[in-house]
C-alpha cells in the first residue's frame, strides 16, 4: 500500500472532479481519498462519492493505492489533485 499526505492548495470544480475519476479508474489498484476532519474515506472511482465532498482550499487528505499498480496510481493521483 502507498500513502500520500497533502493539502488542497485551490477549491475543485464538479468537471476537475470527473476528470480525476475518469484518470483513477484507469490503473486496477484500489484508490481510496481519506478526508482528515470529516474522518470519511472515498474512492476515487467514484464520480458520486468525489461530489459528496467537496474538495476546499486548505482540506487535508490522504491518499491512499493498493494493488498491482500502486505506484503509478499514486504518482498520478497526487499530481492532479496537487497540480489544481
Amino acid at each position: 500500500m502507498r500513502v500520500h499526505e497533502m493539502t488542497i492548495a485551490t477549491d475543485f470544480q464538479p468537471q476537475y472532479l470527473q476528470m480525476i475519476v475518469q484518470k483513477a479508474s484507469h490503473f486496477s489498484s484500489d484508490i481510496k481519498i481519506k478526508f482528515e476532519k470529516e474522518n470519511i474515506q472515498l474512492d476515487a472511482k467514484s464520480i458520486l462519492g468525489m461530489m459528496l465532498l467537496p474538495i476546499r482550499q486548505g482540506t487535508k487528505i490522504t491518499i491512499q493505492t493498493k494493488g498491482s499498480d500502486e505506484e503509478e496510481a499514486i504518482e498520478a493521483m497526487s499530481f492532479l489533485l496537487d497540480k489544481h
